[in-house]
């Protein structure tokens, strides 16, 4: 009797065992599969690393728009559609950059979640987490808006930029002859009326430079100068100050 109590309480206790040890490996295996997985979420041009991309200094992590969501979002694409867009959303920000002479850090104007437009030619391209992002610098945005829509009263240019809308080319010269039709359209117009002015530049100490101009004035800027952006339906130029040779009022 006492030999059969022995034998029933060692094989409870093997039970317990094994039923421990089985348990133990569920544990294991989705404490596994979490650490996986958590592995798993970010990739770098379709490679899998430990954690999430952080921009360094004055560079901005934006993921790219795509055709739908620009064009739902009121940004005017460029003509040829095969042209990357140029807006996105702000995903990440660098610390800043930090002045080479004084050693001041020169704050990012931007915060994640808002929208961006930027030159079509700026930035690093990557694919991030699956979808395309570029890392631009701060620098090299041109407006920033909150909420979806790019919209006249939503956007605001950043820095020392000034969204200016330009003059419109006459269709005839001054001595009455008719232009071709497309012809206005190549003549690229240099003088236009200010909208919106930025905060302005940032000095070696980090204070905000004033600008010299205020929406209203007209100004006359470098040939060539500026991006040509369209905002409901309307052309205006994205501009730096440097590039304002001379202003005037109504």
């Amino acid at each position: 009797l006492k030999a059969r109590t022995a034998m029933r309480a060692m094989r409870a206790v093997t039970a317990a065992v094994v039923c421990g040890a089985v348990a133990g490996l569920q544990v294991g295996s989705r404490q596994a599969v979490r650490m996986t997985a958590t592995a798993e979420a970010y990739t770098l041009d379709d490679v899998a690393i430990g954690s999430p991309v952080e921009p360094l200094s004055n560079y901005v992590l934006v993921r790219v728009a795509s055709i739908l969501d620009a064009t739902v979002g009121g940004v005017i694409l460029p003509d040829k559609a095969k042209e990357k867009p140029t807006a996105g959303v702000v995903v990440a920000c660098g610390p800043g950059r930090t002045h080479p002479d004084t050693g001041v850090l020169m704050p990012i104007p931007l915060s994640p979640g808002q929208n961006v437009l930027y030159g079509k030619y700026d930035g690093t391209a990557i694919k991030y987490c699956g979808e395309d992002h570029q890392l631009i610098r701060d620098d090299d945005v041109l407006l920033a808006w909150d909420g979806e829509a790019m919209t006249l009263d939503a956007v605001r240019p950043v820095r020392d930029r000034l969204l200016i809308e330009t003059t419109v080319v006459e269709d005839t010269t001054s001595s009455g002859i008719a232009l071709a039709p497309g012809v206005a359209e190549q003549q690229k117009t240099s003088t236009g009326k200010i909208v919106k002015v930025g905060p302005g530049r940032l000095a070696s100490s980090g204070e905000v430079m004033p600008m010299p101009v205020q929406p209203a004035d007209y100004v006359k800027y470098r040939d060539y100068a500026g991006s040509d952006v369209k905002i409901q339906g309307a052309d205006y130029v994205v501009c730096r100050m440097i590039d304002c040779l001379a202003k005037w009022s109504d």
